[in-house]
């Protein structure tokens, strides 16, 4: 049986495939009863929101890397690789593995807390960490061509650095963060910047 035919789905239904399934479903169902075919209809939107979520594969980046979505774009350092595509939900940013084995974590996210600068963000999230080497130091640092906010919190060999940088025009908030060791903090560092210095705002899709 033809469905598409008889429910007037386009041939093609690469642009929608949400649509498609409702379609089909009021095809086998309309004739029946009401509220059968939105129970359906429903149960069958739900697997096909679980399909799409299989479908995304973890994917290896060299060299730039662009979140159309999030409207951004860092460049991978030469010789290392980046992963994404393993988080859950929409796809925010990628982890990018360090020779020490520390990672550099980049990604977007709306500003939910409403953070008026980037400098109240940083400040929040490191309070958040469980650490006795006191208030870290907020200073200001220079993402791609924005202006943004730093600290690092000292936890015994333990070093996490926050870097935060706002979308202009509200909404989006971006950032950059690695955690090393002692032993590893400078040459990590210096690959943080770079990767910070990288940082481009693109068009958002």
């Amino acid at each position: 049986m033809d469905v598409s035919g008889r429910c007037g789905v386009p041939s093609s239904i690469s642009a929608s495939r949400t649509y498609f399934a409702t379609a089909v479903i009021d095809c086998w169902f309309w004739e029946d009863d009401v509220v059968s075919r939105m129970s359906v209809t429903g149960v069958l939107l739900v697997q096909l929101t679980f399909a799409d979520s299989t479908w995304a594969e973890t994917r290896w980046i060299e060299g730039t890397y662009r979140n159309p979505a999030l409207g951004y774009s860092v460049r991978v350092p030469r010789g290392l690789r980046g992963k994404t595509g393993d988080q859950d939900g929409p796809e925010r940013g990628i982890r990018i593995l360090l020779p020490s084995g520390s990672e550099v974590v980049v990604f977007g996210e709306p500003n939910s807390m409403e953070w008026k600068n980037p400098e109240d963000g940083v400040r929040a999230e490191l309070t958040y960490e469980t650490c006795d080497s006191g208030q870290p130091e907020v200073k200001q640092a220079r993402v791609g061509k924005l202006n943004g906010a730093k600290a690092s919190l000292v936890c015994g060999d333990r070093i996490l650095t926050e870097i935060l940088v706002f979308r202009p025009g509200g909404g989006l908030i971006y950032w950059i963060r690695l955690e090393t060791e002692r032993a590893h903090e400078s040459e990590d560092s210096t690959i943080l910047e770079s990767i910070a210095a990288s940082f481009k705002l693109t068009r958002r899709e």
